[in-house]
């Protein structure tokens, strides 16, 4: 029999208080007109991992609202906004029951460091189009070659001739 982990211990909660913390560290150091929208936007996230906590499309409905906190951390901050994107990805990975394994929390540590080299070299470039159109191309191929997968195994499984 699974009994139901406590609250505490499922990760999506461990990433939402390290992102509390960090979200709170950036409000207080720096000095951004904008200070108040880190924690607003953070206890709407909270709102929403409490609010859609029997729902099936809940990763969904946290995505949305973690994205306005990434927003709001990416104008005080790159870095911040980075850091937001890692918790949040956390968070949504953790609810999905993404983080159970090895090769899962491998994953997400390369999504972590693709994440970093690609805000390294926005910092770098300090320019976004650059990095924007490598980012695209990127997204634009594996699409790409994820849709020729699906229809091959489409094609397969029906019995199409080959």
């Amino acid at each position: 029999m699974n009994l139901p982990r406590p609250a505490l211990q499922r990760p999506e909660y461990v990433f939402l208080a390290v992102l509390g913390a960090g979200t709170l560290a950036v409000t207080v150091t720096t000095a951004s007109p904008f200070w108040y929208a880190g924690p607003v936007l953070y206890l709407l996230l909270c709102g929403a991992l409490h609010a859609t906590r029997t729902w099936h499309d809940r990763a969904l409905y946290l995505l949305c609202a973690g994205q306005l906190l990434i927003i709001g951390s990416g104008a005080a901050n790159l870095w911040s906004g980075l850091f937001a994107v890692w918790m949040l990805a956390g968070i949504v990975l953790g609810t999905l029951g993404l983080l159970e394994s090895g090769p899962e929390l491998r994953s997400y540590l390369l999504f972590c460091l693709f994440a970093l080299a690609i805000a390294t070299g926005i910092e770098v470039s300090n320019h976004v189009l650059l990095p924007l159109l490598v980012l695209g191309s990127a997204a634009i191929l594996f699409v790409g070659a994820v849709t020729i997968r699906d229809y091959r195994l489409k094609k397969q499984y029906t019995g199409a001739p080959s």
